[in-house]
């Protein structure tokens, strides 16, 4: 009966030893495969980082390689503790149709990432307009695209919605040449941009002396460009429209640096109003004649 006890005994010394060792070695593996992922997720970022220089890119990959080790490191954990892991595998490809229709929409998201940070309609920090949204692109993760608005929000757009959606660069410069290229994608501060603005003066207005007063107005503005190095960034002053109620000007300027566009554009309204106040000229309201006949 001791004999027996004894040997009951070895067993179970036996089989904690074996799932001691099995235990460490399946802990072992898993902290070792989260400091690998966290290793060579920074590894590659740095690379990329180098090689690429697109800090946008070089995020969005080291995080696809962070969390594929993950996955390699939790099955290689399983294995280990003596999980059939070909029997998760195969139980998961066979519900691969159920996840993949359940999380249809994460995917997408997940595709359509792909796609932006591989064609790069935009990079990080360029000036983007989508869906109404102007703002500053900070990140794309695997889902989403992170977009700073002027007001300090920040605007959280899933992948899909970027991807089919119109864009527009404000931070998009084309090369000179004849041919058709990519467009090389340069920063903020480099960039100019225009200003489009409608006026309307009344009709008993000189529209050469309108035209005078605001060329004259809009030059005097800070941050304005007035065309002295390149004719191309000439301002523009024409009439654009005769309204019900007004003689409609459009008025086209060039800035001079692309971060001060809208204090730019607020001052350069204010001085075309102060100048027209000054000269006389009528900004109308909306009016209606109405003809009584007896």
């Amino acid at each position: 009966m001791q004999e027996k006890i004894l040997n009951i005994l070895h067993l179970i010394a036996d089989e904690m030893i074996k799932a001691t060792v099995v235990g460490s070695k399946a802990i072992f593996i898993l902290f070792f495969g989260i400091w690998l992922s966290y290793f060579v997720a920074g590894r590659a970022r740095k690379l990329l980082l180098k090689t690429l220089k697109d800090e946008m890119l070089a995020n969005f990959l080291s995080k696809v390689a962070f969390v594929g080790i993950i996955i390699m490191a939790v099955v290689v954990t399983l294995g280990t503790m003596g999980v059939q892991t070909t029997s998760i595998i195969a139980a998961l490809g066979a519900a691969g149709l159920a996840i993949a229709l359940a999380l249809k929409d994460s995917l997408s998201n997940l595709a359509s990432g792909i796609m932006l940070v591989v064609f790069r309609p935009f990079t990080k920090d360029d000036q983007i307009e989508i869906n109404g949204h102007i703002g500053i692109v900070e990140d794309i993760s695997l889902f989403h695209t992170y977009m700073r608005m002027p007001d300090g929000k920040v605007v959280i757009l899933p992948n899909t919605n970027v991807a089919t959606s119109e864009v527009i660069n404000y931070t998009a410069k084309h090369s000179n040449s004849r041919r058709i290229k990519e467009p090389e994608l340069i920063n903020s501060k480099e960039v100019i941009r225009r200003i489009d603005w409608l006026v309307g003066v009344s009709y008993t207005s000189d529209i050469d002396k309108v035209r005078e007063i605001i060329k004259d107005a809009v030059t005097k503005t800070k941050n304005i460009n007035d065309g002295l190095e390149d004719s191309s960034k000439s301002i523009f002053i024409g009439v654009n429209e005769l309204q019900a109620s007004a003689v409609e000007f459009i008025v086209r300027a060039w800035v001079v640096d692309n971060n001060s566009f809208f204090s730019t554009k607020c001052a350069m309204i204010e001085n075309v109003k102060k100048a027209l106040d000054a000269n006389n000229i009528e900004i109308p309201y909306n009016k209606l004649d109405v003809n009584l006949i007896k």
